[in-house]
């Protein structure tokens, strides 16, 4: 969550010394387009929830919580909810608020602290067990009635220490949770009909024995009386996976969904001391049921060459057969992975990954990874699942947070996601080559008055990956046909977003959107210097509506590319492509222009361009004792849009 600057009419504002209103504002007032940097929350229990570039969930237990299981139940909303399994009772029980689990309502109120975040920043939504009810979710209250009883029992037939248990119309008319008792029992009223019982119970590990995670997705029917289900963990089939290498078990992160009339599934993230079981597939032809499980596996840390498994087991239409995997290496994607650190080197306890498969044909499961402590720069051989319908999103961040360890004040965030092959390959993380990152406005009409905001990434980078830079301030101006309507002074990109209202005369017309840095990260040898300039027409907004506005960049990209550097000698070809922020309106370019400084800007070079639609190529022989290439580059879109950008050691050479 970036805090958000408020803005305001010059003139309105002179007393203050500035177009500048001090404050912040939540961002469910302020919505803007997601560009992919890392956002956190701290759970009551101390355990992180980071929302990373790509879309990945990483969850890091607080010191003393390795082992904890986390529940990921899939919210009728999308919301990303994490309860640990240690607090589940609590929450159903009702001595624990369950929205203060809700990661992606406590995000959208600008919520870090979920113990500390005020009541009236929560959200209004009405809750069904862990996750916000889904429309015409209610328990009955008159009818014919009949009690449904239900029976848990664990592998070693016994009540399990824990469980979510929820009821389901068959259609998805209704829906709502089922208490059980410690005896691992529990009793609902419904009408006759259909039902599906979603269900995650499980037993703690002991001295003598690991913790059992058994999920099931079952089918059960009300008739004209008492209708009994027992879910038997001993018919549980276990998931697990068998490697070739000697390894530690890490964690897992463990899905199971059916999607029809109602979208349904159990997640759960599994701790080392953790196995995993699924109950017999159900038969529900309405539904297209998935399977995940993502296990990560470590090497020795005396092993002279790190390693690690991060594989992906994922299935669409049906559980797999056989859910206790055996992988050879030989069948692997084994990549020997160097992460850079683009200036200053950062300790493991400043880094992390996070990696997890995906089916290529969309959003299976959970999303969720571990966040595995990596030092930058380090090396590591990593060992993925090869399989042409898995989708590998691969992240690391590293740098300096906040006291608080939420937020980056300084470093980058880096994303790329990749289909993988079979064999031994190489890979740089961040490859770099700064250009831009992806920047978006939207425009809001509340009362009368139209506001206008901006979430800005003038400093980043898109070669084959999503580089995102923190620590980077500087000066944003607004005008509108040469009358200065807003400035911000110091604007940190990475923490904040620029959102205030436009003048009451305003109706709109052409626009200007100036970013010059005044203070760069002291973490970087890289980006030294930037300013972006955006030229754009924009309408007022419907009462009520809001409005995205889209904000193009010219993105480089380079195979030559690798770390920040690329090769002094030889030719090296460089691809431009008009790009923006995916949730905002497609445009297309006209025109792109391209420029280079070997002398940190001083001078510029015009660099010819063939351009064939969104994407135009070149070429650079750079001078022999160059040491470092600046550039600078232009585009007009098919929306009448200008763009400017310039970044000022975009790449070294070497």
């Amino acid at each position: 969550m970036r805090l958000t600057r408020l803005i305001g009419p010059a003139a309105a504002l002179a007393l203050a010394g500035s177009a500048l209103a001090t404050g912040t504002a939540a961002q469910a007032e302020t919505p803007a387009p997601d560009t992919g940097a890392p956002a956190s929350v701290t759970l009551p229990t101390g355990d992180r929830v980071t929302v990373l570039p790509g879309g990945a969930t990483g969850i890091e237990p607080a010191p003393g919580r390795e082992d904890t299981t986390f529940l990921t139940p899939p919210s009728p909303d999308g919301d990303i909810v994490v309860v640990p399994a240690d607090r589940v009772a609590a929450v159903l029980g009702g001595d624990e608020d369950p929205r203060r689990y809700n990661v992606t309502e406590l995000l959208a109120a600008g919520q870090s602290d979920a113990a500390a975040a005020p009541a009236a920043a929560l959200d209004d939504s009405e809750y069904t067990g862990l996750v916000p009810a889904a429309d015409g979710a209610a328990a009955f209250a008159d009818g014919d009635l009949q009690p449904l009883h239900l029976t848990l029992l664990d592998r070693d037939g016994k009540a399990p220490d824990g469980s979510w248990m929820l009821w389901v119309a068959r259609d998805g008319s209704a829906a709502g949770d089922i208490p059980i008792g410690a005896d691992g029992t529990g009793t609902i009223d419904l009408p006759p009909g259909d039902y599906i019982v979603v269900s995650g119970f499980w037993s703690a590990p002991t001295g003598t024995g690991r913790g059992q995670q058994i999920a099931g997705i079952t089918p059960v029917a009300v008739g004209d009386g008492p209708a009994e289900l027992v879910l038997d963990g001993a018919a549980a089939a276990p998931v697990g996976v068998h490697v070739e290498r000697e390894t530690e078990f890490l964690n897992a992160a463990f899905n199971i969904g059916a999607k029809g009339p109602e979208n349904l599934g159990y997640g759960v993230f599994l701790g080392p001391l953790d196995d995993a079981f699924v109950l017999p597939e159900p038969d529900l032809p309405e539904y297209e049921l998935s399977f995940v499980y993502q296990p990560v596996l470590t090497g020795p840390v005396t092993d002279p060459v790190p390693y690690a498994y991060n594989l992906a087991f994922v299935e669409k239409g049906a559980y797999p057969e056989d859910t206790e995997f055996t992988v050879a290496d030989e069948d692997l994607a084994a990549v020997a992975t160097d992460y850079r650190d683009l200036g200053t080197a950062y300790s493991a306890k400043q880094g992390d990954t996070c990696d997890y498969g995906d089916h290529v044909d969309g959003w299976l499961g959970s999303g969720f990874c571990s966040l595995v402590p990596t030092a930058v720069p380090s090396q590591r051989t990593m060992l993925y699942t090869a399989d042409p319908d898995v989708q590998w999103n691969l992240n690391l961040k590293a740098g300096t947070s906040t006291p608080d360890g939420v937020f980056l004040t300084d470093g980058f965030a880096v994303g790329a996601a990749a289909v993988l092959e079979p064999g031994r390959s190489e890979r740089t993380m961040p490859r770099g080559g700064l250009s831009a990152g992806l920047s978006g406005a939207y425009r809001h009409s509340d009362g009368g008055v139209d506001y206008m905001g901006f979430d800005l990434a003038p400093n980043g980078g898109g070669n084959g990956e999503q580089l995102v830079l923190a620590g980077d301030k500087g000066d944003v101006t607004l005008s509108r046909d040469g009358e200065v309507l807003s400035s911000v002074y110091g604007l940190d990109f990475y923490l904040e977003r620029m959102y205030g209202p436009l003048p009451e005369s305003d109706a709109g017309g052409r626009y200007t959107l100036s970013v010059d840095a005044t203070e760069t990260s002291k973490s970087r040898v890289f980006g030294t210097d930037f300013a972006t300039e955006w030229s754009f027409d924009s309408a007022e907004a419907a009462e009520g509506e809001w409005s995205d506005i889209a904000l193009p960049v010219v993105q480089l990209t380079s195979d030559a590319i690798e770390g920040g550097y690329a090769p002094k000698r030889g030719c090296q070809e460089i691809t431009l492509d008009l790009r923006t922020n995916q949730y905002l309106p497609a445009v297309h370019a006209e025109d792109m222009a391209f420029e280079v400084s070997y002398d940190d800007g001083a001078t510029w070079r015009d660099v010819p361009l063939d351009r064939d639609g969104d994407t135009a190529t070149a070429e650079l022989t750079h001078p022999r004792r160059a040491e470092w290439v600046s550039v600078r580059l232009t585009a007009l879109d098919d929306h009448g849009t200008e763009v400017t950008q310039t970044v000022i050691r975009a790449f070294g050479l070497d």
